[in-house]
C-alpha cells in the first residue's frame, strides 16, 4: 500500500510539472488528424500516377475530395477513440491491448468507411480495407508510445506532435516506397 501511494505520487508530480499538457483526447484527435490526412494521400497518389486521359480532373477531384474526407473524419473520431480510451495507464497490459485492436477496428470501418462512401459506394468496402492495414499498424505504435510517455492521463504536447505526425507518415512513405510497386 506504502509503495502504491509513493508511485501515484511520483506520477502525480511528473503530470504536474508538465509544461504543456494534453489530454488523450486531445493526442489522439492530432493523430486521428494526420492518419486520416497522409497514408489517404499516399494510396490516392500511387492510384493517380496510373491516371491518365480525358477523366483525370474528375479522378483527382474525387481523390481530393476523399481524402478531405478522411482527414476530418480522422480528426472527429481520433477524438471520440481518444475520450473513450481515457488514461491509458489505468488498464492492465491484456485491457490495453484489447481496447486499442477495438480501436484500430473500429477506425477502419468509421473512417475507410466514410471516406470510400465517395466513391460511388463501392469505395466503402475498399476503404474499410485499406484502412483497416493502415491502423492495425498504426494504432498499437502511437498507443504503446503514448503509454510509455504520458503520466497522469496527461501527455506533453512536445512528445505528441512527433509522433502524430511520424507514425502516419512513416506508414505514407511505406505505401510509396519503390519496392511495394
Amino acid at each position: 500500500m506504502q509503495r502504491r501511494r509513493l508511485i501515484w505520487e511520483k506520477e502525480e508530480n511528473r503530470a504536474l510539472s508538465m509544461q504543456r499538457p494534453l489530454t488523450t483526447e486531445q493526442a489522439y484527435r492530432l493523430f486521428g488528424t494526420f492518419l486520416g490526412l497522409l497514408p489517404p494521400f499516399a494510396l490516392f497518389e500511387r492510384f493517380l500516377a496510373s491516371t491518365r486521359g480525358d477523366d483525370a480532373f474528375w479522378v483527382v477531384a474525387l481523390c481530393v475530395g476523399m481524402n478531405v474526407v478522411c482527414c476530418v473524419v480522422g480528426r472527429w473520431f481520433g477524438g471520440y477513440l481518444g475520450r473513450w480510451a481515457g488514461d491509458p495507464r489505468t488498464r492492465t497490459r491484456a485491457a490495453f491491448a484489447l481496447v486499442v485492436f477495438v480501436m484500430a477496428v473500429a477506425w477502419s470501418v468509421v473512417m475507410g468507411g466514410l471516406g470510400g462512401l465517395l466513391f460511388f459506394g463501392i469505395g466503402a468496402i475498399f476503404g474499410v480495407f485499406f484502412a483497416g492495414a493502415v491502423a492495425l499498424a498504426a494504432f498499437p505504435a502511437f498507443a504503446i508510445l503514448h503509454r510509455l510517455l504520458s503520466r497522469g492521463g496527461m501527455i506533453e504536447a512536445r512528445h505528441v506532435r512527433p509522433l502524430a505526425f511520424g507514425i502516419p507518415l512513416t506508414i505514407a512513405a511505406m505505401i510509396m516506397s519503390p519496392w511495394l510497386k
